[in-house]
């Protein structure tokens, strides 16, 4: 049906509409990452004890529990558009009020709000970029969101290092700095059309047919006889079942432990010696060559496959943090742990960090292509959250080394789970891939 979209060559409508989706995927790097930071300075601003900080911390994965499964619900629903852009106008609200805020119930709230929105375009934006691709070059396409994840993370802490010297207000400018980038990606996304792959599963023939011209000249789109349904239910149907509990727990784990050691990571930077400026700058420098792996992924994700490159992430995800666990447990060595830290988040980058926004585009039909995504989405916060806090009870009374050797736990878990119930999707187009199920 689609033939022609499937087999063009990668243009510059292409790599436009994947930067701009993919900026979703930026800010919440960004966002998510900056609060490791601000949370130095809100510690002493608003006399937190352990567990609102650690409720601070993960307010934002809360917010994405709740965006994720609605924002993708609403997608299939109503069309990719719509959401699109509403939840980047949400994204510039909430941060203005995040940084203005007077209370620290004012900032829980703000943040949790602020993560309804990031959890939306989780679910939106990786579900465009797949139905505009090209088959063969839709996991380098959707590789660059995990590679923008990274850069965002990046840049926050990067801005927590400039602002952290300007003092008790700091944490305000490192999260009103976010909304420039917003404004700008709120303006373009408008000139993107609705995909072509949702209006035919409406009925919408001949604006289908008219969104697909923009990409590419040709196309022939049988019209469909009603509207497909959408359906929550239709992710534990028979036929989708195994493709759910998969996602599900794959990525429930990625989260579980990759968010520890994004947002716990300049903490403990700073308890084995580091400043909290310096530990800042060192967690940039980590984000920065962690993009590595990003990179390798996009050269070979269309090569060798979905799986094997999972699988290899999760098990060099799991050898970094036993190491790390096992030092961590002895006299402090920063150098050794910058070095694995370093080692974590290349494996994670080159694998499931990237793979999870890939899996429930290819895996699922266009009428729930984004309910899938953003019950991933949903799922993998429940599990960043369970993550934080389990890694908190153990890491209080046993150290961070236990803690660690926990995580690496959970990620061998992972690697199983996609060995036995990992499947490759390369190369194929989104509805043959729908109609192997």
């Amino acid at each position: 049906m689609f033939n022609s979209l499937d087999d063009s060559r990668v243009k510059a409508i292409h790599l436009r509409i994947t930067a701009l989706s993919s900026a979703g995927y930026f800010l919440d790097g960004f966002d998510i990452s900056i609060v490791s930071v601000a949370i130095l300075i809100l510690v002493t601003e608003f006399h937190l004890g352990a567990e609102e900080e650690l409720l601070l911390i993960g307010s934002t994965l809360i917010g994405m529990i709740f965006g994720g499964v609605l924002g993708g619900y609403f997608t299939d629903r109503n069309g990719r558009k719509s959401l699109y852009l509403w939840d980047m106008m949400f994204f510039v609200i909430f941060t203005i009020l995040t940084a203005v805020s007077a209370t620290y119930m004012e900032l829980l709230l703000f943040r949790l709000l602020l993560g309804v929105a990031i959890g939306a375009d989780y679910a939106i934006s990786p579900t465009i970029i797949a139905e505009y691709a090209p088959a063969k070059s839709r996991g380098r396409l959707l590789t660059i969101s995990g590679l923008a994840w990274f850069i965002g993370a990046a840049f926050s802490y990067l801005m927590g290092y400039v602002f952290l010297p300007l003092g008790a207000e700091s944490w305000r400018y490192m999260f009103l700095i976010g909304i420039i980038p917003a404004i700008i990606v709120l303006v373009m996304r408008a000139s993107v059309p609705e995909t072509p792959r949702w209006l035919a599963s409406q009925g919408k023939i001949a604006e289908a047919k008219e969104s697909i011209e923009k990409v590419v000249t040709g196309e022939s789109i049988a019209g469909t006889a009603k509207q497909e349904k959408v359906s929550l239910k239709m992710l534990f149907s028979k036929r989708f079942i195994a493709a759910t509990v998969f996602i599900s727990i794959f990525w429930f784990i990625l989260d579980a432990v990759t968010y520890v050691i994004a947002l716990d990571g300049p903490t403990i930077l700073v308890t084995l010696g580091l400043t909290s400026s310096r530990a800042s700058f060192t967690a940039a420098v980590i984000a920065i060559i962690a993009i590595f792996g990003g990179v390798l992924t996009f050269f070979f994700i269309d090569v060798a496959g979905r799986k094997i490159i999972t699988a290899i992430g999760f098990l060099g995800m799991a050898l970094t943090l036993l190491v790390a666990g096992f030092i961590l447990r002895g006299p402090p060595d920063i150098i050794a742990i910058v070095a694995l830290f370093i080692g974590f988040e290349i494996m994670q980058e080159m694998g499931p960090g990237i793979t999870n926004s890939i899996y429930p585009q290819e895996l699922y039909p266009t009428s729930i292509r984004a309910t899938a995504q953003g019950f991933g989405t949903t799922i993998s916060r429940i599990g960043a959250v369970i993550g934080i806090f389990t890694f908190g009870f153990i890491a209080a009374p046993f150290g961070y080394g236990v803690g660690m050797i926990f995580l690496a736990v959970l990620s061998v878990t992972g690697l199983a789970v996609t060995l036995i119930f990992g499947k490759e999707t390369k190369g194929k187009s989104l509805e043959a891939l729908a109609e192997t199920k």
